[in-house]
């Protein structure tokens, strides 16, 4: 006997059969489940098809079957259907439509991004450039620094040279100008004064320099601010000059008068003479002591000293760089030198 459900051969004791006067079919255990069957249930057991018959009302044999195109449930599934792919078409249309931006916002991405790596080459290359032209003003300065220090040093040299040339010449400051004055005569005089012994044959030459004065008159006050150019003689011997100018410095209080010069009284003084350049860093170095309360400064041999006060010791200023560093410009004189 076969299982109407597996269609394996069962014995006719393990099996079950439909109760249905019209199946009779035979099924398994396992196909039927009988163990969890009561007895009553046995005896009444129907198999699935006959329950399922059962169930729509008896035997539906006799009914017409139904084509596809008189199912109403056949109809709502299509347009279901055709809703459902209304609305996938739908989203794709806006997938597409959303692909096609996207695809745009990326080229004009990839445009942009393709000009800012122009633009970056271009910096790039500028960088290039400039790092180029800073090493060589870098290079520029430096050499510049060693021309200046090389100017500084020949300037220098020249001044000391030109210094040098000076060695014997004396520079007399205060004597009035005249139309027939006579150099030479005054120059003697100055010397006896002063208890030098000189004669005209020591003398190499004497004249006054820098640039012509207007002549004083009487009538204008502001004749009594100008002075007169200073007078220079060159003597042959350098010992003679010493012996001049150390002479000179025991008769502070000479004056124009005491040299038999007419015109208003003078007060005469007798320097050595100094190159233009340490003529200008003696003046600047007398005001400077004056206002850091040093007592002493003078000029020897060409050579510039200050002194703070007796008991210390001279220190030499042989360039403006010395002078910054000795006697630093104060906060008051550079204040008046910003205001003039």
């Amino acid at each position: 006997m076969k299982c109407a459900g597996c269609m394996k051969s069962v014995k006719e004791l393990s099996g079950i059969k439909c109760t249905s006067s019209t199946c009779e079919k035979t099924f398994c255990a396992l196909c039927s489940n009988v163990s969890s069957l009561s007895a009553d249930r046995k005896k009444n057991w129907k198999c699935p098809e006959c329950c399922a018959s059962s169930k729509k009302g008896g035997d539906n044999s006799l009914t017409p079957i139904r084509t596809g195109h008189e199912n109403v449930t056949t109809r709502k599934k299509t347009d279901s259907t055709g809703n459902e792919l209304g609305m996938l078409t739908e989203q794709l249309r806006s997938l597409t439509q959303e692909f096609s931006l996207v695809k745009e916002k990326l080229e004009d991405l990839t445009h942009s991004l393709s000009h800012t790596n122009e633009r970056m080459d271009d910096i790039m290359s500028k960088i290039v450039t400039t790092n180029e032209k800073i090493k060589y003003l870098e290079n520029r300065d430096r050499e510049l620094e060693n021309l200046q220090a090389t100017v500084s040093l020949l300037r220098n040299e020249v001044n000391t040279q030109a210094q040098f040339n000076l060695r014997n010449e004396i520079e007399i400051v205060g004597i009035p100008e005249s139309a027939n004055e006579s150099l030479q005569h005054i120059v003697l005089v100055a010397a006896r004064k002063a208890g030098v012994d000189l004669e005209d044959s020591d003398i190499d030459w004497v004249a006054r320099v820098g640039s012509k004065r207007p002549q004083m008159t009487t009538t204008l006050p502001e004749d009594r601010l100008s002075t007169p150019r200073p007078i220079v003689v060159r003597l042959l011997r350098r010992s003679k000059r010493d012996n001049f100018l150390k002479s000179s410095k025991s008769r502070k209080g000479m004056t124009s008068s005491d040299l038999e010069v007419s015109g208003s009284s003078m007060k005469v003084f007798f320097n050595e003479r100094l190159t233009k350049e340490n003529r200008f860093l003696f003046r600047e170095t007398r005001l400077r002591a004056k206002q850091h309360g040093y007592a002493f400064c003078w000029c020897n041999q060409g050579t510039i000293y200050v002194r703070q006060r007796e008991g210390k010791g001279a220190i030499r200023i042989s360039s403006h760089q010395e002078l910054d560093r000795v006697l630093p410009v104060s906060v008051e004189a550079a204040a008046s030198k910003s205001t003039e």
